[in-house]
């Protein structure tokens, strides 16, 4: 039987149809055979993007940093200082240049008296904001703690040059140079700071101390009455009068201007020591003791109380309470030599021919001169 040829043609269009079809099906269900379509970003949309990037990162950063900072601000009003350093270390690490993570870091440092890591961020604050006033503020005073007084004095004369107005800088350059013990150059700074603000009660009674150095005590009686004339419930203004007259073996005067001092403030130990000593120097026991013992209670690690009423004590032949209060003189302060050299005596006393050179050389080796006679009258053998 013939077939019909337009039949035939039909047929072949039904396959070649249904053959397409099932090719698409492959395509699809086939994913490695997908076509990809190449998309190249140009220079300018690639630095954009990395743009992009790149901020992201540094705001990710100064985030993470400024929380360390602040939990370091935290930690240290909290007086949690190591906790504060580690915070403020990761600030720093995230941010070098953050310049107020270094200060506080300085700071920080400053009060856990590591000096070297205080001056070496307080001088990179210093080189990165040379209008940072605080910074040599503090600086000059890690400087003062360690005695490097010539740096110190540098710093303070660069503020007195940048505070020009500010009767602070010259001041302290004068408590710097009463430290070094040049006097008449603290002197001479305590004027200049005098010169900006003549109410700086403070700056007389420092040039008062400076003249009671120099064994001018006229001059220091002026200046003392010039600051207790600005401050006259100011309870050191009267405690150093008393000294001036002390050291003028004006005794009366001396007690008089200690009690005013204690009538100011009746929580001045160091007032209430120093009458004390007047007391026992003129063998007044009973109100030496009195006064070393109220200087102890108002504050009980008061070790020159300890140490002065030992000696009242001892001139009592109270032995026993003598040694107790010598012991906790210089277990308050252990480098404290007079107190080596007054417990040395005691034991001198009790035949402690051994306790007694070991005190005296301990003495002598913290400076106390005096107790190398001791040493060689009895322990040279």
């Amino acid at each position: 039987m013939k077939i019909p040829i337009l039949l035939i043609f039909a047929l072949l269009i039904s396959i070649l149809v249904r053959s397409q079809t099932d090719s698409s099906a492959t395509i699809i269900s086939n994913p490695d055979s997908l076509i990809i379509t190449d998309s190249t970003l140009t220079a300018d949309e690639i630095l954009f993007t990395d743009s992009i990037a790149r901020m992201n990162e540094e705001a990710r950063i100064l985030q993470a940093s400024q929380e360390a900072y602040n939990n370091g601000i935290a930690a240290f009003n909290n007086k949690k200082f190591s906790k504060a350093l580690e915070c403020f270390n990761e600030a720093i690490t995230l941010r070098p240049d953050f310049t107020e993570a270094f200060y506080n870091r300085g700071t920080v440092a400053q009060d856990m008296q590591k000096h070297e890591l205080a001056i070496q961020d307080f001088t990179t604050v210093i080189e990165a904001q040379p209008e940072h006033l605080e910074a040599y503020y503090r600086r000059a005073e890690v400087y003062t703690s360690t005695q490097d007084y010539d740096n110190a004095i540098s710093d303070y004369q660069t503020l007195a040059e940048k505070l020009r107005n500010d009767d602070n800088p010259p001041y302290l350059m004068g408590e710097v140079y009463f430290l070094k013990g040049e006097y008449s150059k603290a002197i001479s700074c305590f004027n200049d700071a005098l010169m900006i603000n003549g109410k700086n009660a403070k700056a007389y009674n420092d040039i008062a101390s400076s003249y009671r150095k120099l064994g001018n005590f006229e001059s220091a009686l002026t200046a003392q009455a010039k600051g207790i004339a600005l401050a006259s419930q100011d309870e050191f203004m009267y405690n150093n009068l008393g000294s001036l007259y002390r050291k003028q073996n004006e005794t009366a005067k001396a007690i008089e201007a200690y009690s005013k001092s204690i009538k100011v403030n009746p929580e001045y130990q160091i007032a209430y020591n120093n009458r004390g000593t007047i007391y026992l120097e003129n063998e007044n026991f009973t109100k030496a003791i009195a006064d070393f013992t109220s200087a102890i209670k108002i504050n009980p690690d008061y070790a020159p109380a300890y140490n002065n009423r030992a000696m009242a004590y001892y001139k009592q032949k109270e032995y026993d309470n003598s040694m107790s209060d010598f012991n906790r003189a210089i277990e308050l302060n252990p480098n404290y030599g007079e107190a080596y050299l007054n417990r040395g005596i005691l034991k001198e006393s009790l035949r402690d021919k051994e306790g007694c050179c070991s005190d005296w050389q301990q003495a002598f080796e913290l400076g106390i001169e005096h107790a190398k006679k001791y040493y060689n009258l009895e322990c040279d053998y």
